[in-house]
């Protein structure tokens, strides 16, 4: 005969952190993410803020934290501000914190549309050519100015 599981939202408050715990020990998570995987468990949403509220003030769980590792892996696979300000958006986190972490690679923008369309770049950079690295460096998160110059750049270099 088959037992009944205890209904998940009977968790106590220690099951919950553990629960959450584990998450965490697998990667990064902004404290909206967090509360998303808990509740998507079936977690009670009260237990679920407060099991976060605490790992939070026990600085287990950083919102700051997680935009600035996962805004430096995004930067590093050449993704531009508009599309990381948008995942990081999406993820739960502040506009202006996502500025805030975003502002700190202000200088490194082009130089990472440079790469891309370097490293993207196939052949000559006819106007089919151009338009098919223009759309990919939007679809990058790039802006137009950054994807213009760069492309630019790239049809001046010998």
């Amino acid at each position: 005969m088959l037992t009944a599981r205890p209904s998940p939202l009977a968790e106590t408050a220690a099951e919950v952190r553990e629960v959450a715990m584990r998450y965490l020990a697998r990667r990064e998570y902004t404290e909206t993410e967090l509360i998303r995987k808990l509740e998507a468990r079936g977690i009670d949403d009260v237990a679920a803020h407060s099991a976060v509220e605490a790992l939070a003030s026990d600085g287990l769980v950083s919102d700051e934290r997680f935009a600035e590792v996962f805004t430096r892996q995004r930067v590093e696979r050449l993704y531009g501000p508009v599309r990381i300000r948008m995942e990081l958006r999406r993820k739960g986190v502040a506009d202006d914190l996502a500025a805030a972490v975003l502002a700190e690679y202000d200088e490194q923008w082009y130089r990472r549309a440079e790469d891309w369309v370097s490293r993207s770049a196939r052949g000559e950079p006819d106007q089919k050519e151009r338009a098919r690295l223009y759309r990919g460096g939007m679809r990058r998160g790039f802006t137009h100015d950054q994807v213009m110059r760069a492309m630019d750049r790239h049809r001046d270099t010998p």
